[in-house]
């Protein structure tokens, strides 16, 4: 187990995307644009009109990803996760609007905005931390300090 302790709040950014925009990639361009090194995701709402994500396949090593993709109406229930080193790692907790599916995954590049997608990003200073590869664990990546 690591840990690391200390740094503060430094600023709220709070994102609001709309019809057509592409989630991810305008979410990496606001993290080059305002500097973001370490944040924090706490909040994101709205909806998808398409949608890429991955989940796990297996408890085993190294770790096997399924790749999804859904056209049609998604329902965000949230979307959390962490900017670490600028680069995002967000999860998400979704309902499939005409399968009545609900579930959750890493949200990956392409997905595009139905209506709105609003997003409440907490930014970081005093910590410096990178994700590094594990060397106990191949494909598992963990914190380091930087």
């Amino acid at each position: 187990m690591d840990y690391f302790t200390g740094g503060a709040i430094d600023r709220v950014i709070i994102v609001s995307l709309t019809p057509g925009d592409l989630f991810l990639e305008n979410i990496e361009a606001i993290i080059k644009k305002e500097k973001i090194e370490t944040a924090v995701v706490t909040s994101g709402i709205g909806s998808f009109r398409k949608f890429k994500y991955h989940t796990i396949t297996w408890t085993g090593m190294p770790p096997k990803d399924r790749f999804h993709e859904i056209e049609g109406p998604i329902e965000i229930g949230g979307i959390q996760g962490l900017i670490v080193d600028g680069e995002p790692h967000l999860h998400i907790t979704f309902n499939n609007c005409e399968t009545g599916e609900t579930s959750t995954g890493h949200i990956e590049h392409g997905c595009e905005v139905c209506y709105l997608v609003e997003l409440f990003i907490e930014v970081v200073k005093g910590v410096r931390i990178k994700k590094e590869k594990d060397p106990n664990n191949p494909g598992v990546v963990k914190f380091v300090s930087k």
